[in-house]
């Protein structure tokens, strides 16, 4: 008997609004969406996390320390950060700059502005590809 391929399993800490996108991106997966620090903790203890995408307003702009807190506890899991809507900022782009370079100094794998990509076929397609380089392959399992 052939055992099917594991769904990679991806945690998304991020607002509601940006649920429908990832789903778009990342139709594969088996997406485990959280709300609070709390959830976000539950989850990683839960089981596996073959990715961790947090967005820039996960519970009032606390991804900084979400990304700071989970790499503290295994630095083996890739992290995303995302930002799925506008910054309620006048700063704009100087905003966005600044949580590209704190996030990556943390040592998240990638920063990804999904306002810069059509959310249409072919800019979920570009981002899928973004995040299927850091999933483990289907036949692979786990990390």
């Amino acid at each position: 008997m052939n055992a099917q391929p594991q769904a990679s399993r991806v945690i998304v800490a991020a607002t509601a609004e940006a649920q429908p996108r990832l789903r778009a991106v990342l139709p594969e997966c088996d997406l485990c969406f959280v709300d609070t620090e709390g959830q976000l903790r539950h989850a990683l203890a839960r089981g596996r996390c073959d990715l961790l995408i947090v967005g820039a307003h996960f519970q009032e702009s606390s991804a900084v320390a979400a990304i700071e807190q989970v790499l503290l506890r295994d630095e083996t899991i890739p992290v995303v950060c995302i930002r799925a809507r506008p910054f309620a900022t006048p700063l704009g782009q100087p905003a966005v700059d600044a949580l590209r370079i704190a996030t990556r100094a943390l040592g998240a794998s990638n920063f990804i502005d999904l306002l810069e990509y059509p959310d249409d076929e072919t800019g979920n397609a570009r981002v899928r590809r973004m995040l299927e380089r850091l999933l483990p392959p289907p036949d692979q399992g786990p990390r």
